[in-house]
C-alpha cells in the first residue's frame, strides 16, 4: 500500500478504468472497484518512470512522492533546576513515564534503566486466592415405602396375569375345554366310555402279544429293534371269537332290544303333545337321541344280564363254553363287581337326567 492510494479509492471506477487504459493495464475488466484500486496502485508505482510525464497522472505522482505523515510527537516540556547555592542552573528534560504492560517489553535507553533502578519497584497486588468450596453431603438413598412397594408388586401380578390370560385366549383351550366339558356332561357319553373300556380290557386279554424284530434297512441306516404287536393270526380262531361275542350279547345287543321295547318314556312323550314348534323340536332332538331305547332300562337290563351270565353261570343253553365266561369276567376291570358297578353309576345317571327333565 502506497501513500497514494488514499487518492485512488477517491476516485469513481469509471476514473480508475481510465486510468488503468492510460497507463496499459492488463486484465483488469472484471476487477472489482476495491481490487481495481490495489492493482492500479501497484501497476501505477512500479511503472513511475515512464508514466511520471502523463499529466493525468501527476496528482497521483505527486501524493506517491510525498512523505508519510507520522505520529505527532509530544514535545518534553523542560524544567529549569537551580541549586541551593544559585551559581548555576542546570535544565533537565523530564518525560511522563507511563505504565506499560507485563507483557510490554522494557526499554533500552540508559537514562530509563537509571531511573528504574533509582526508584522503588512497585509491590505486585495480592492475589486473591479462592477457598475451596464445601463438598455436599450426600445421604444415602432411602429405601422405598411398603406402600411403593406393594403397588409395585401389583402391577406386576396384574401385567403377568394379564399376559397369561391373552396367551389362553389364543389358543383356543377356553372354547375346546368348553365343548369337551359340554360332550362329557352327559349320561351317553359316560355309558359309551364303560363299554369301551369293558371292550378294550377284553380284547387284550383273548388278543396274544408277540415280540415282532424289524430288521435293520440300511439305506435309512436304522438298527434292528424288536416291538410287541398283536397276533392276528389268532382272529381265525374260535378262542378269539367266543368271549367277544360273549360280551357283545351281554353287553350290548341284549341291553339294547329290552331298552328298545321297554320303553317306558315313550308312551309318556307321546301322550303329551307338544303345544309349541320349539318343544316339539326339543322333543324329537331327544327321541333321535334314544335310538337305543331308555338308557334307564338298559343299564338295568344289563345289570340283569350280567348277574345271570357271569354270576350264575348262564351259557345260553350251551352256546358258549364255560372257558369263555371266565374269560370275560376276569378280563372286565373288578370282574363282576366292575360290571355291576358301571350299570348301577349309568342308571343313577339316567335318573337325575329324568328328574331334571321334568
Amino acid at each position: 500500500m502506497s501513500a497514494a492510494l488514499p487518492y485512488l479509492r477517491a476516485l469513481r471506477k469509471s476514473d480508475l478504468v481510465s486510468l488503468a487504459e492510460l497507463s496499459d493495464m492488463k486484465d483488469f475488466a472484471d476487477m472489482k472497484k476495491t481490487e481495481l484500486e490495489a492493482a492500479l496502485d501497484t501497476h501505477l508505482s512500479q511503472n513511475k518512470n515512464r508514466l511520471a510525464s502523463e499529466s493525468k497522472l501527476s496528482d497521483y505522482y505527486e501524493r506517491l512522492a510525498r512523505p508519510p505523515r507520522g505520529s505527532p510527537i509530544k514535545k518534553e516540556p523542560k524544567v529549569e533546576v537551580t541549586s541551593f547555592d544559585g551559581s548555576s542552573s542546570v535544565k533537565r528534560s523530564t518525560r511522563r513515564r507511563s505504565v506499560k504492560p507485563k507483557e510490554e517489553v522494557e526499554a533500552t535507553d540508559e537514562s530509563d534503566e537509571s531511573s528504574s533502578k533509582s526508584s522503588p519497584a512497585p509491590e505486585p497486588a495480592p492475589v486473591a486466592t479462592q477457598t475451596p468450596s464445601r463438598p455436599a453431603i450426600k445421604f444415602p438413598s432411602l429405601p422405598p415405602s411398603p406402600a411403593v412397594v406393594t403397588d409395585a408388586i401389583d402391577r406386576q401380578t396384574t401385567r403377568v396375569r394379564k399376559s397369561v390370560s391373552e396367551a389362553w385366549d389364543q389358543s383356543g383351550m377356553t372354547e375346546r375345554t368348553h365343548s369337551l366339558r359340554s360332550l362329557l356332561s352327559s349320561t351317553s357319553t359316560i355309558q359309551i366310555l364303560i363299554l369301551i373300556l369293558e371292550l378294550s380290557s377284553v380284547i387284550n386279554a383273548i388278543m396274544p402279544w408277540r415280540k415282532f424284530t424289524f430288521p435293520a434297512i440300511e439305506v435309512l441306516n436304522t438298527s434292528a429293534c424288536t416291538h410287541n404287536i398283536p397276533d392276528l393270526f389268532n382272529t381265525f380262531q374260535p378262542a378269539f371269537w367266543s368271549p367277544l361275542l360273549l360280551w357283545t350279547t351281554t353287553s350290548v345287543v341284549l341291553p339294547s332290544i329290552i331298552a328298545y321295547f321297554f320303553d317306558i318314556n315313550l308312551k309318556m312323550s307321546q301322550s303329551t303333545s307338544p303345544t309349541t314348534r320349539r318343544s316339539a323340536a326339543a322333543a324329537a332332538a331327544q327321541d333321535k337321541g334314544k335310538v337305543c331305547g331308555d338308557p334307564l332300562v338298559f343299564n338295568v337290563a344289563k345289570a340283569l344280564i350280567a348277574s345271570i351270565v357271569y354270576g350264575s353261570g348262564f351259557n345260553f343253553w350251551n352256546m358258549f363254553s364255560q372257558t369263555s365266561v371266565l374269560k370275560v369276567v376276569s378280563a372286565v376291570p373288578w370282574g363282576l363287581q366292575g360290571l355291576l358297578t358301571g350299570s348301577a353309576i349309568c342308571t343313577l345317571g339316567s335318573l337325575y337326567e329324568a328328574i331334571l327333565r321334568k
